[in-house]
């Protein structure tokens, strides 16, 4: 296909109704996810009475109570906007406003569905998906297909990162988790048998590589629909990862018929518009932004480190339950000029959720470093801080994982330099013995 065609393919205009349901479940899910976060006292226990946080840039403060719990009703009115239809714009302005304005408090909070809404919010925000109606003109197919394109990075950027030893060979980490599952009625004794997690393995990269085309094609939409519904009810109910189940489900039918929701509703098809190709602007804006999402997850290629170890590339990439890491960690302060030394657990200081996050992402264990030298250069001493950090991945035996004896509160690129994390030793070998006893 040449460029103009493609260019006037994506200029065509399409039946909004699909783009209609997904804007109401978007807005719904938003809007319910915030209620949800404030219900469970999330805002207090993971927001409020932290006394360390890990901002993703300095200025990230946590705000006052009545600030933050007001960016929390922001998001909540702001969705039940967007459902409506309600000045479109605004209400997704408003929305992805306040949801970013939280996800920057705390890298201890990332989660990949938290960057995916943030994702789809901007795209409503910039393009006529948010303010597309039921009864309203068609829409350019350009709209849709970025949608579209958002969604499937997602599965596909996850399959390829399921295509390794410890997720293909060894069926980890699956293998220690459903053993965990092992005293659940019924399916526990199913659930821990090594066959089940090399199956499990083996079928979710199948179907995170294949799904996006077979819900694309129109010959095989009811079995990857089908698939979509059953993988993601299974996922929810093994591991409990919030809204991420509900927020795949809308995005797939994005990749179904855009008039599908019709099928349903005793209503007369939109009739057809004329479309025109993109501008020249537009069509490079576009192309740039497909370039971007399509690629950034692959950035870890070009620092050539074993990313589910080191973490560099791991955030905003796509890599869905593909580790299960654990760490100890406990932090050496050195005063030069008096030669005194302190030793401080982090447990001390950081709630267990930053603690578990903290002891096994280097970046955020670097982070930790930095507040500690503050608090010491606060009380008027000039420190070194330096870290006997050891981590296991997926049911390797544990190993250092920070050099000990570099001085954490150095220039990224110092310590990047110096190999400041330590390589990953061994192998994941179903059958041999460099695995941790069960």
């Amino acid at each position: 296909m040449t460029l103009a065609r493609l260019c006037a393919r994506l200029g065509q205009r399409v039946d909004p109704a699909s783009l209609v349901v997904f804007r109401v479940g978007f807005g719904l899910i938003g809007a319910i996810a915030a209620v949800r976060f404030v219900a469970l006292g999330w805002v207090e226990a993971l927001l409020l009475s932290p006394t360390v946080h890990f901002p993703w840039v300095p200025w990230a403060a946590i705000p006052p109570a009545r600030v933050l719990y007001g960016l929390f009703a922001v998001q909540a009115l702001a969705g039940v906007a967007i459902a409506a239809g309600a000045r479109p714009r605004l209400a997704s302005g408003l929305w992805l406003g306040s949801f970013v304005a939280v996800e920057l408090l705390d890298k201890t909070l990332y989660l990949n569905h938290y960057v995916l809404c943030t994702l789809l919010g901007a795209t409503l925000l910039c393009t006529p998906a948010g303010s597309a109606r039921w009864r309203g003109p068609r829409v350019a197919a350009w709209v849709l297909w970025l949608l579209r394109f958002e969604i499937a990075l997602v599965y596909l950027w996850a399959g390829i990162a399921k295509v390794n030893s410890d997720w293909l060979l060894c069926a980890e980490p699956l293998t220690t988790w459903l053993q965990a599952r092992a005293g659940l009625p019924v399916l526990g004794g199913l659930l821990a048998h090594d066959a089940t997690a090399l199956a499990m393995s083996w079928g979710g990269a199948v179907y995170d590589l294949t799904v996006p085309f077979l819900l694309l094609w129109p010959r095989t939409r009811v079995i990857g629909m089908g698939l979509v519904l059953g993988f993601h009810a299974a996922v929810g109910w093994l591991f409990p990862i919030g809204i991420f189940p509900f927020v795949m489900i809308l995005g797939a039918t994005l990749l179904l018929d855009p008039s599908w929701p019709r099928r349903w509703v005793a209503d007369a098809p939109v009739p057809p518009e004329p479309g025109a190709a993109p501008s020249a602007l537009g069509s490079a804006t576009l192309a740039a932004v497909v370039l971007v999402l399509a690629l950034f997850p692959a950035r870890y290629l070009w620092w050539g480190t074993d990313v589910a170890w080191t973490e560099r590339g791991y955030r905003f990439g796509w890599r869905v339950l593909l580790n299960e890491k654990t760490g100890l960690v406990e932090y050496r302060i050195v005063e030069p000029a008096t030669e005194r030394t302190w030793r401080l657990s982090p447990s001390e200081q950081l709630t267990p959720l930053q603690h578990q996050r903290m002891r096994t992402e280097p970046d955020l264990i670097r982070d930790y470093a930095l507040h500690l030298a503050r608090e010491h250069e606060a009380e008027g001493r000039d420190v070194e801080v330096y870290v006997d950090s050891w981590a296991a991945l997926n049911g390797r035996r544990s190993q250092r994982f920070i050099v000990p004896d570099l001085d954490l509160t150095q220039p990224m690129t110092a310590l990047q330099a110096q190999r400041w994390i330590t390589p990953l030793q061994g192998s994941c070998d179903r059958w041999g013995d460099d695995r941790q006893p069960r």
